[in-house]
């Protein structure tokens, strides 16, 4: 009767036991399972005609916003944090795009009145905004380039970056994803002045006098982070003359591995420099 007890109390403690297990081990799954983010197309395209058919303006925009597929496999917490970066993410996307769209459809009435005064109507006005993303660990880099053309001998062009940290749903200065921000905004700084020296001498000589100051403040720039590394982006005019054009220097992971500390963990790169 005793053996019998006993093996009856054995079987339970191991029901018991593989119960618990399998708790923790869906448990485990379910606190681990990640979002999958992509992204989606968001786009604003007009043209824009006068009565006799003559072309006046147009713009394109061609942007994106956040979403995720698997939002109903995550964890109640999880999915409220991947909901709230969907949000916020796609709230600058659209301000973006409206501030954008506003102006494009301004160009109708510039080039109406402009085209009145010309002698004569050489080329339509145009607004042209495109976008390209990077997703790495925590951290989802963009980079806008806008182009357009509204009179006068050339168009203008330029460029800006935004960095939004998916672990917290903000958009966040560059710098903020080193342990020591402050030593990584000098030190990358000094890093692009060699970059923008390397350059060669027929471009250097157009750099204005207090070029190595502007680039000492990059994180207020276009920053964009990508499979390659860190490349900052100044826009026509920012660095020299319009001749000039714009300039983009790129640190490597490996020259930035020291100077980001944990950062490289946050964008998704490995000790060795690898994303």
């Amino acid at each position: 009767m005793r053996q019998t007890i006993s093996l009856l109390l054995t079987g339970m403690l191991l029901l018991a036991a593989c119960s618990a297990s399998g708790a923790e081990t869906m448990e485990t799954a379910a606190e681990y399972l990640e979002p999958r983010y992509y992204f989606e197309d968001l786009t604003a395209k007009e043209t824009f005609t006068a009565e006799d058919g003559t072309a006046l303006a147009g713009y394109d925009y061609r942007l994106f916003t956040l979403a995720a597929d698997n939002l109903d496999e995550l964890s109640p917490k999880d999915r409220e944090a991947a909901e709230r970066n969907v949000e916020n993410f796609n709230a600058r996307a659209y301000e973006v795009l409206n501030e954008a769209a506003a102006y494009g459809r301004g160009l109708e009435e510039i080039a109406l009145s402009d085209r009145e005064e010309a002698e004569a109507w050489t080329a339509a006005y145009s607004d042209e905004t495109s976008a390209q993303g990077y997703m790495g660990g925590e951290i989802i880099s963009v980079r806008t380039d806008t182009r357009g053309y509204t009179g006068g001998a050339h168009g203008y062009s330029y460029t800006t970056g935004y960095t939004f940290d998916l672990s917290t749903g903000q958009f966040i200065d560059p710098v903020q994803l080193a342990e020591d921000p402050a030593a990584f905004q000098e030190g990358a700084a000094e890093a692009l002045i060699a970059a923008a020296d390397s350059l060669d001498r027929e471009r250097r000589d157009l750099y204005w006098d207090n070029y190595q100051d502007i680039i000492r403040e990059w994180n207020n720039g276009a920053v964009y982070f990508n499979g390659e590394g860190m490349t900052v982006i100044f826009s026509a005019y920012e660095l020299g003359p319009y001749v000039l054009g714009a300039v983009e220097l790129t640190l490597d992971w490996e020259t930035l591995a020291d100077l980001l500390d944990g950062g490289l963990a946050r964008l998704g790169v490995e000790a060795g420099g690898e994303a």
